[in-house]
């Protein structure tokens, strides 16, 4: 026990990172053995990783560089898209170990990379690919930063909070609420306004911008294509307030932070007594303006429009080291340990599905693993339908099956794999990458997973005809369903609003 202590007490770094390459190796070892399907997204994203760009449609390139970086070294089958997530929370976990221990004590540090690895959220993000898994490192290290420069300011740390705060953008725009908690910190903490309204604030702006400019200019080239997909996705221009949307969203955020920590979270704001520290009551309060953000404005989103549950992700980091501090001297200490038990148990569950599938049709679950089941069975049945025929393209009227398609026909001899387009404009990366080309409308095997687009699709074609369907077992009673057509002479129809009335009246009726 003594030269444990003395381990800890000497190189508690050392200590932290051991435990988190543990589990990062248990997690890499959960994502190489899972039988799981890539999803629609994990299979968009692998598609922009073969053509490295500085943007793509819906979101800014990090990820797409990090999978083309990781898959050239082990390959490009599922395991080889998703190695990249477990890596970079345990990066992300690291950073915020650092965070706590500069701002606490390494005893707070370890326990923030403790609440931040076993989060459901970043549980179930660590075996699979999405957009979090490359932000929240970078968010985590902007923190990191951005503390160190209140607190020592220097020129290395300003440049290092530069090329954090630039790659958090380049991971996903919503880093700019990154932004957000630096203006109210440097408003609220005199030392925070004091570091950035400095040279070594400037340094640090100046870099991010330069670490971010290339795709500025990449989206001022093409239409500002990432940004409108941003905005398109906040769906302001529907607003239909419904107050029981935010509540979902408040249970959402027990299934992304876990169901007691996020309890403790909420009353500890609320319920806890006065903090004479002043060092510690400056520290929550600098937290707070990391963490109140992205859930205010999310949670005002849900009720106003929609909001899924990961998008307030960005909370929290700063909330797993919030947490962390309050351990040493929050009288319900019990109870944030226990939330760490519980979320631990989650994350069990979470591992033993991804590793045995399977066992959600038993639970009748099955609904929820439909998205990342069939498209392999999917890409070869296309396949048996097209070897040997004068098929000159398969076209889809939805992305998610152009992109499970696109990812599991990358070995088979299929027809060039085209979008149907339901406006002028493109309004996704299939119908932008699969527009049709000349000359291949002579004999289109027309896929359609959208019944009601099927009167639109026909309009399109100078011939069109019926020609059976696709189907396949995604488990439970769920069944993926693709009408089949034959169609040539492809010449979309102008989308005015003459064609707008001769639909929408023919679809109401």
């Amino acid at each position: 026990m003594h030269s444990s202590n003395t381990l800890w007490t000497r190189r508690p770094g050392l200590c932290v990172a051991g435990v988190i390459g543990a589990l990062l190796v248990v997690r890499a070892a959960i994502v190489i053995l899972s039988p799981i399907q890539l999803g629609p997204d994990e299979a968009q994203y692998w598609r922009w990783s073969q053509t490295l760009d500085w943007g793509y449609y819906s979101k800014p390139p990090l990820i797409a560089w990090g999978i083309a970086a990781v898959s050239s070294l082990v390959g490009d089958q599922e395991w080889g898209v998703r190695l990249l997530a477990p890596l970079a929370h345990g990066a992300a976990a690291f950073c915020l170990f650092a965070f706590g221990r500069l701002a606490f004590s390494a005893t707070v540090g370890a326990w923030a990379a403790a609440f931040y690895l076993l989060m459901p959220g970043v549980a179930l993000s660590s075996v699979i690919m999405s957009t979090d898994a490359v932000l929240l490192p970078m968010w985590s290290a902007s923190l990191l930063c951005l503390w160190r420069l209140r607190e020592k300011p220097g020129p290395w740390t300003a440049i290092w909070l530069g090329i954090a705060l630039g790659g958090a953008m380049l991971a996903k725009y919503a880093a700019l609420y990154l932004l957000v908690g630096a203006a109210l910190s440097a408003l609220l903490d005199r030392a925070t306004r004091r570091a950035l309204i400095s040279p070594f604030g400037l340094i640090a702006a100046l870099v991010a911008t330069i670490v971010l400019g290339p795709n500025l200019a990449w989206n001022a080239a093409h239409d500002f294509a990432t940004v409108s997909h941003t905005a398109d996705n906040a769906s302001l221009s529907a607003v239909s307030p419904d107050l029981s949307h935010g509540l979902k969203f408040l249970i959402d955020q027990m299934a992304v932070f876990g169901p007691l920590s996020f309890i403790c979270l909420v009353a500890g704001l609320f319920l806890r007594r006065s903090v004479s520290d002043e060092h510690a009551k400056s520290t929550e309060i600098w937290l707070l303006c990391f963490i109140a953000p992205p859930l205010f404005v999310i949670a005002a989103q849900a009720i106003a429009v929609r909001a899924h549950a990961n998008w307030a992700a960005t909370a929290y980091p700063a909330a797993s080291v919030l947490l962390a501090s309050w351990i040493a001297y929050a009288p319900w200490k019990p109870w944030l340990k226990i939330s760490l038990g519980i979320n631990l148990l989650i994350g069990g569950l979470i591992a033993v599905l991804a590793l045995s599938p399977s066992i959600a049709d038993g639970l009748n679950a099955s609904g929820g693993l439909k998205r990342v089941r069939g498209w392999e069975e999917t890409a070869l049945q296309l396949q048996t339908l097209t070897a040997n025929t004068d098929t000159t393209a398969i076209m889809f009227d939805e992305r998610e099956v152009w992109h499970g398609v696109d990812y599991y026909g990358r070995t088979l001899k299929l027809p060039p794999l085209r979008s149907w387009r339901r406006l002028d404009q493109a309004r996704s990366h299939a119908e932008q990458a699969g527009a049709m080309r000349p000359g291949e409308d002579k004999n289109v095997l027309i896929a359609s997973f959208r019944e009601d687009f099927i009167p639109r699709i026909s309009a399109d074609f100078a011939n069109f005809r019926p020609a059976g369907e696709l189907r396949v077992s995604l488990g439970g009673n769920d069944v993926r369903t693709l009408r089949l057509f034959r169609g040539s002479g492809y010449a979309p129809l102008p989308r005015t609003a003459d064609y707008e009335a001769r639909f929408s009246s023919s679809e109401s009726d």
